[in-house]
């Protein structure tokens, strides 16, 4: 895992988030432009790697499901910390 993936699994630990919702925070975080694509492609690594779950937002049923990657894009989707990725985040910042 390299450093800007590292960065963007903590943004994912404690909330569900979106490219566009850490996108701002990352940039200003890390004093350098981030783009959408970045951040993407990070996310995108990271849930092949089973670190983080692909999520969509059930407007019916008021809750985040698990979806398939390969399904959307990944700037139509949510994202949250697997119980892998915490671990692995807990063994790269302790």
């Amino acid at each position: 895992m390299d450093p800007f993936e590292l960065e963007v699994l903590g943004r994912v630990a404690d909330d569900y988030e979106a490219i566009h919702t850490i996108r701002p925070d990352l940039e200003r975080d890390l004093s350098r432009p981030v783009s959408a694509n970045e951040v993407g492609a990070a996310l995108v690594r990271l849930a092949a790697a089973g670190f983080v779950d692909p999520l969509i937002y059930d407007q019916v049923h008021q809750e985040y499901c698990r979806v398939a990657l390969s399904a959307y894009s990944a700037d139509e989707l949510w994202f949250f910390i697997t119980p892998a990725g915490c671990a692995e985040y807990d063994r790269l910042v302790a």
